[in-house]
């Protein structure tokens, strides 16, 4: 039996509480419900007049799911939308995620992932983050939380390590431009280093920006890095992601929940906690991330206040 929830001055119908979204960690769609109410006023300012991609799992992570870009017609009217007119004339209506009565209702809809637009109203051309998304040369060279602190099967470092060393690399080169650079586990696999940025100038410039860099940074070290896009010819290098910085393209939102096993969260960090050899990109899911909230503060708490403008 549904119940009600009442935020602000909006009621939601929370359905199939107990549903188990996470089967192996046992984590329910009122568990997902419960961390995206508490960590709203975390996740809001990155969301907020940003168009939305959704990433739905109506019966949990190991069955199908589905991209929503497009708000359903059954959404509440108070529920914003942000119109966007793709090439053919048809118009898209994103959800625009402005309070914690729209979050709540997402995660009851079976959303996990949060995925926003790099630019906001009222300077969708313009972004206002450049984003570096470094990923490790495979899947078996991401840690579990738990084999982080084990060790790999082998004894030997993680490919992780190389990761975070390619982050302070990323973090001085921009700063040699005059960039300040925040970083955050991606939930997932890898680093995102992110730029605040103000929307002065439009996706082309800046990817252009972000492409130029990540080919000089890999002229300089071709054996660990690489922005090769196919999987099998990075080999056991990193890949220098420069391709998020793109008209609608998206980036998982800070303090958003994944789609993995003990619902991980991406989560930023201090620039200190990568030199942690213990770290992963799955490190902190949806208990333990208020923990570190708690004992170190929220990272990011100034982000958009850091923008500045992009010297090409």
């Amino acid at each position: 039996m549904a119940k009600e929830l009442k935020i602000g001055n909006h009621i939601i119908q929370i359905s199939n509480e107990t549903k188990i979204l996470f089967p192996k960690s046992k984590i329910t769609k009122g568990d997902l419900i419960e961390y995206y109410s508490k960590a709203s006023k975390l996740i809001i300012p990155f969301l907020k007049d940003r168009p939305l991609t959704l990433r739905r799992f109506p019966n949990g992570i190991h069955k199908d799911s589905f991209y929503q870009k497009n708000t359903p017609e059954y959404y509440p009217d108070w529920i914003e939308r942000i119109a966007i007119e793709k090439s053919d004339k048809s118009v898209i209506h994103y959800v625009n995620c402005t309070n914690k009565a729209t979050l709540v209702f997402l995660a009851n809809q079976g959303c996990i992932e949060l995925h926003p637009w790099l630019s906001e109203l009222p300077n969708l051309n313009n972004p206002n983050k450049l984003i570096f998304d470094l990923d490790p040369a495979s899947a078996k060279a991401t840690q579990s939380t738990h084999s982080a602190t084990t060790g790999t099967a082998a004894g030997k470092p993680s490919n992780f390590d190389l990761v975070r060393e390619t982050a302070f690399i990323i973090k001085d080169a921009l700063k040699e431009h005059g960039l300040k650079s925040y970083v955050m586990t991606t939930g997932s696999k890898g680093l995102h280093v992110v730029v605040p940025l103000k929307p002065l100038v439009n996706f082309d410039i800046v990817r252009d920006f972000a492409k130029n860099l990540a080919n000089e940074l890999v002229s300089q070290d071709p054996k660990h890095l690489t922005t090769e896009i196919s999987i099998k010819k990075r080999g056991k290098r990193v890949f220098l992601d420069y391709l998020r910085n793109a008209w609608s393209a998206t980036a998982i939102s800070p303090y958003a929940v994944r789609a993995k096993e003990n619902a991980t969260v991406a989560t930023p960090l201090y620039w200190e906690e990568v030199k942690d050899k213990k770290l992963t990109s799955q490190k902190y899911d949806i208990y333990t991330v208020f923990e570190k909230i708690e004992t170190d503060g929220n990272p990011w708490k100034d982000f958009n206040k850091n923008r500045v403008k992009l010297k090409t």
